[in-house]
């Protein structure tokens, strides 16, 4: 009953959202509010990593989570500078394949999650979740020539059924695990009541260059989102969205071992420090108020920091309108921090907040 009436209380803020809405799409402008610095010229940056010398970000600027044939793109954000960088992307990998050989190269890219490894022959691997024609988690080789960035096709890996991902860990082995969030072909009424009830809809799916694809018992939840590992890929941090949960999952016992609670979490970074940085949401899961909006969504969002031992961590920051809501990602680098969105035309700067 508690669940329930917390949904029909959502629902009536989803209307509200809408007026909000109808006062700021499409004139959210591109100008600092107070500490945080907006910078604009981008579509969907959904998620965010940092690239090796602190300078750089890589952005995942999403097409459509639901729409097939929607590009998407993958960008540089150069933060001396301030301004977005294109990625130059060669799809002919020269016979070298670091993922699944039968995985052709995609037709269209719409990437979603992404993540960094360093390869023991010290070459760095780019995973990227791609709804673009199929769902896959595509693998790049990304080098640095003078401050420009290529990514180089190194293959691909296609899960079995008709899943929807979200986001993608590397693991140390070449592998990675990447968030089934419900398959595709469900019955939509049925998912609906699935998710608002906080039932099962997805798990988490591992890769293994000598084994393939292995649904990992234990991960089973409604709607796994955001996702993250430790260095020596033994735990996995997962955020399941309808439930409000982050957990920590020890993949050698097949248990969660604890967890943080939190409204909505999406994606989950891992600093510097170790530390967990999860960006969570404060709406309806059915709100299309900010599908496709122009500039900056408003909606409210938190970002919580997190310790990964204990699972014990607390809010940072809170916000909700200019200069952009619905945070999807926060991203330390250095003194800064770095906010992507779903729905939106930007990223977000702003000082990191405190320990």
């Amino acid at each position: 009953m508690q669940r329930l009436i917390a949904v029909v209380t959502v629902v009536a803020m989803s209307s509200m959202t809408t007026d909000l809405r109808a006062e700021t799409a499409g004139i959210i402008g591109c100008e600092p509010v107070g500490e945080m610095t907006p910078h604009c010229g981008f579509k969907n940056p959904e998620d965010l990593v940092a690239l090796p010398g602190g300078r750089f970000l890589l952005l995942s600027e999403m097409g459509s989570m639901l729409d097939a044939s929607v590009e998407g793109e993958l960008s540089v954000f150069d933060i001396v500078q301030g301004k977005r960088l294109p990625l130059e992307i060669r799809w002919n990998p020269n016979g070298e394949n670091w993922a699944d050989p039968e995985c052709a190269v995609p037709q269209i890219l719409n990437p979603h999650g992404i993540d960094l490894l360093r390869r023991p022959d010290g070459r760095l691997a780019l995973f990227a979740v791609n709804h673009g024609g199929r769902e896959a988690v595509e693998v790049f080789e990304l080098i640095e020539n003078r401050g420009s960035w290529t990514a180089v096709w190194r293959g691909c890996a296609l899960p079995p059924g008709d899943p929807l991902l979200n986001d993608v860990t590397a693991l140390p082995d070449g592998g990675f695990a990447t968030t089934h969030m419900w398959d595709k072909d469900s019955f939509t009424p049925v998912l609906g009541f699935k998710l608002l009830l906080g039932l099962d809809t997805g798990w988490v799916w591992e890769w293994r260059p000598d084994s393939g694809f292995t649904q990992i018992a234990g991960t089973e939840g409604s709607m796994p989102n955001g996702i993250a590992s430790s260095a020596d890929g033994h735990l996995l941090y997962i955020d399941y969205y309808t439930e409000n949960r982050a957990v920590r999952f020890d993949r050698t016992t097949g248990e969660v071992v604890g967890e943080f609670e939190i409204s909505q979490p999406d994606n989950v970074v891992i600093d510097e420090n170790g530390q967990l940085w999860i960006a969570g949401h404060h709406q309806f899961i059915g709100n299309p108020d900010c599908a496709g909006i122009e500039g900056a969504c408003p909606w409210k969002y938190t970002v919580a920091r997190v310790d990964p031992t204990t699972m014990e961590g607390k809010v940072v920051l809170e916000h909700e309108g200019p200069p952009m809501g619905f945070a999807t990602v926060a991203l330390p680098v250095g003194d800064r921090l770095f906010l992507g969105t779903a729905e939106g035309d930007r990223i977000v700067s702003m000082p990191r907040p405190a320990d």
